[in-house]
């Protein structure tokens, strides 16, 4: 496989621009995570996608489009560019259009027929959202259409927030794909985002599909009316499944101030923990036993998470013991992808 990082400094939009209607896959930056991006209007790129991450044909993309310009009206620019990629769009889709984007909320809309099954995975729906990253908005505007853009990493596995998670991700892959990595700096959000249907938005109302830093207070602040959490949708979506964001390592949550002796017998674990790290490091001094602290904040936990797991699958530990999450609704789409994490970890 050829793969290469090309540093901020160094990157040329119009050759980038290029090498996407020549069908090449970036992984481009944005503010949740790495995205494995290509043409979405390009089957054969868009099978790329799916043999590098190794994903199954029949579990949708996200579309990725461009914000407006200053200069133009936002609300007849999103009833343009939605209308592009489906074919209904709701008054809601604009009005949250204009609160969050660009922003880490994606919006299931019924799907134009120009939208490949590619895509969609066989639905006759769309995910489509407005990344917040400079970078990546001026290759979405230069290129002027959508780019179709899962997280850069094996499926199920730790999605990246860094250019060189994403160069450690695929760097031994034995493929004939080739991979420009765009070094955009750290992610600043550093979890997915919140998936809103609004397909159904007549039936059942604005629905959401995986939790993510917009909550569903930030969206009823928009919409007014009730928003609801169904996870477990029928609607096959970006980080649905039960065991996904998962280490190699065995991880296992539990409230660190009730660890036992059998939690650390016989192995060298990592322990991570909101609690006294010097009164638990002094009750269970042991060589077997590295500990990690974080602070009490959701968005900074977010934005570390992901670094951390990778960090801690990589330093040989048999097991991972992570402190359990405070229960309120800031830390909702953080409890989600630790529940999917631990779910899927320990396989080899």
């Amino acid at each position: 496989m050829s793969i290469r990082i090309i540093p901020k400094a160094e990157i040329n939009i119009p050759e980038l621009v290029e090498l996407i209607q020549q069908g090449h896959l970036l992984a481009i930056p944005t503010e949740t995570v790495y995205g494995l991006a290509a043409n979405a209007s390009d089957e054969e790129a868009l099978k790329k996608i799916y043999r590098l991450k190794n994903r199954p044909e029949n579990h949708p993309l996200i579309i990725h489009i461009a914000p407006p310009r200053m200069e133009e009206d936002q609300s007849a620019f999103w009833e343009r560019e939605l209308s592009r990629w489906s074919s209904d769009v709701p008054p809601q889709a604009i009005a949250l259009a204009e609160a969050f984007w660009p922003g880490p909320l994606t919006l299931i809309l019924k799907k134009s027929r120009q939208v490949s099954d590619f895509v969609t995975g066989g639905q006759n729906t769309v995910g489509i959202r407005v990344p917040r990253h400079d970078l990546t908005i001026q290759i979405l505007q230069a290129f002027g259409s959508g780019l179709a853009a899962p997280s850069a990493n094996r499926f199920g596995r730790i999605s990246p927030t860094s250019a060189q998670h994403v160069l450690e991700e695929f760097l031994n892959f034995m493929g004939d794909e080739s991979l420009t990595i765009l070094d955009g700096g750290q992610c600043e959000v550093g979890i997915e985002s919140t998936i809103l249907d609004l397909s159904r938005i007549d039936e059942v109302g604005p629905v959401i599909l995986r939790p993510g830093m917009i909550t569903a207070e930030d969206i009823f602040s928009v919409l007014g009316g009730e928003v609801s959490t169904n996870t477990h949708s029928e609607i096959r979506h970006s980080g649905g499944v039960l065991g996904h964001y998962a280490p190699q390592t065995l991880l296992i949550s539990k409230e660190t101030e009730t660890l036992c002796t059998n939690d650390f017998m016989p192995q060298k674990i990592g322990v991570v923990t909101f609690g006294n790290f010097k009164e638990l490091q002094d009750k269970w001094s042991s060589q077997l036993v590295d500990w990690y602290f974080l602070p009490k904040d959701a968005d900074t936990v977010a934005r570390s998470l992901y670094g951390l797991l990778r960090d801690l699958d990589n330093r040989g530990y048999q097991k991972i013991i992570f402190d359990q999450l405070p229960q309120d609704l800031a830390w909702s789409a953080i409890q989600d992808r630790l529940t999917r994490a631990i779910y899927g970890s320990g396989q080899h």
